[in-house]
Formats: structure tokens, C-alpha cells, sequence
């Protein structure tokens, strides 16, 4: 692959076993730094080791009194914006795409690149979902992602099972979103998908595993690039270590005011 060229394939990474939300968010970040310095288009998927509410960008880390039952949940910031999730019981994926792409040049467009799959291979397991179709922004917007609404977003029956955000560097973007499968009895007003269906027994690592592989194949189909199976290179795992360590994990990052 020469500088500045199309790449000619998508790096997939999925994680075998769940990982601290600031490790989680440092090796996206350093996947952001590849597509943008060295052209690496990559499709990770992975999940969380612990219930955890990861903020926007732009949010204010509102204290735990607000809300009781968060009280002890860890946090992190991340690198996108957007409201904030708490992470528990879903998957998680990040797509990394170099400026040289041209998905990269139409930043909306890469939302329903990534979601139209998910909804096509949800929906040979039966699992029908939707675009929301339209968008309402409340005067005062929840403090949680799954309580807005975005056209894009993922919903069924108007409950939102999948939301995603964007984080552009040089012209590279990475996007990460998560697919909501099970309701957490941290936020029980947001049903999960396999709750809504009455399928909860389906939540197994086999069963995301699965999931993960299907909409792999499916989203490098619709971005025209195939898969190929690899781990962070030895250069992104050091920086992912220095991110998580002088960034994700400090309090002086997630507590950041704007």
C-alpha cells in the first residue's frame, strides 16, 4: 500500500474477553492515530469488564449524587461526543477509517454504513430493528446517549438499541457504538433488544462472538474492503498503554470541565 492510497483491506480485531473501560478507550484512540498517520482502516469489537458510564467528550461529569444508583461505577471520558453510556450488558464496536477512504469524506453517511448491516444481520436471528427515521433534541438533554434521539440511531418498537459517535483527527475518523442487548438494573428504563424480544437466554459469549463475526463480514462488504484478521501491531499496543495511563485512567481527563 503506498502513502495517501486507498487501503486495501480492513484490519478486524475482536477481543476474546472484556477489558477495562480505559484500556477500551486508549486503543481506540491509538486505532484513530493509525488510520490517521499510516492509512489502517480497522473494525474492533470487544465488551467491558464492569457496569461503566463513559462521557462525551463535551459533557460535564455530573456527580455520582445526581444518581445514586451509579454511585462506585467507574468512569472514563472519551474521545467522541455525544451523551454519555453506561456500558453493561451490549457490544461494543469501533471503526477506524484513514482520510484516504471515501467514506471519510461524508462523516454522516459512515452512521448508516455501519448500521444498515447491523440491522440486516439482526434480522436473520429474527431480531427485527430500524432507523429512528428522525431526531428531537429536548431543551435540556438527558445526560445518557440512550435518552436522545438521533435519526440514525438504532431502535425497536422507539426503544434505541444502538447508538453511535465520531471523532475526526487529520481528516481520519473513528466511530464507536454500542448495541444495547440486555437491560442493566443501572438503567432499567432502557430495555435491551433480547429483553424486548424475550430471548435474554441468547446473551452468551458464544451467541456475541457470533453476532461480532456476522456483522463483520457484512459491514466489509458495504465498505468494499475485505477482513483481515490481526492484532494491535506492537507500536499501537505501547501507545495504547501510554494513553490509558497518562489519559483514560486519570481523574484530571474523565472529570475534565468544559
Amino acid at each position: 500500500m503506498t502513502h495517501s492510497s486507498i487501503p486495501d483491506h480492513c484490519r478486524l480485531i475482536i477481543e476474546p474477553a472484556p477489558l477495562a473501560g480505559s484500556w477500551n478507550m486508549a486503543v481506540d484512540e491509538a486505532l484513530l492515530e493509525s488510520a490517521a498517520e499510516n492509512e489502517l482502516c480497522s473494525l474492533r469489537w470487544y465488551r467491558w469488564d464492569q457496569p461503566t458510564i463513559s462521557l462525551g467528550y463535551f459533557q460535564k461529569n455530573e456527580t455520582e449524587e445526581q444518581n445514586q444508583t451509579w454511585k462506585g461505577l467507574p468512569r472514563v471520558r472519551r474521545l467522541s461526543g455525544g451523551g454519555a453510556i453506561l456500558h453493561h450488558h451490549e457490544l461494543t464496536y469501533s471503526f477506524a477509517i484513514p482520510a484516504s477512504h471515501p467514506l471519510s469524506q461524508f462523516p454522516p453517511d459512515l452512521y448508516l454504513t455501519i448500521h444498515q448491516p447491523v440491522i440486516d444481520i439482526l434480522a436473520t436471528h429474527d431480531l427485527q430493528v430500524a432507523f429512528r427515521g428522525v431526531s428531537f433534541k429536548a431543551e435540556s438533554e438527558p445526560f445518557l446517549c440512550f435518552g436522545r434521539g438521533d435519526e440514525r440511531d438504532l431502535v425497536y418498537q422507539g426503544n434505541k438499541i444502538l447508538g453511535s459517535a465520531q471523532r475526526r483527527r487529520r481528516g481520519a475518523i473513528v466511530q464507536h457504538g454500542s448495541l444495547l442487548l440486555l437491560t442493566s438494573e443501572y438503567a432499567p428504563h432502557f430495555p435491551g433488544l433480547l429483553n424486548q424480544y424475550e430471548q435474554i437466554s441468547l446473551y452468551q459469549s458464544q451467541f456475541l462472538s457470533r453476532l461480532a463475526e456476522e456483522f463483520s463480514q457484512a459491514i466489509a462488504q458495504a465498505i468494499q474492503l475485505p477482513l483481515e484478521s490481526q492484532k494491535l501491531t506492537d507500536e499501537e499496543f505501547e501507545q495504547a498503554r501510554q494513553l490509558e495511563k497518562e489519559k483514560y485512567s486519570r481523574e484530571s481527563w474523565t472529570s475534565r470541565k468544559t
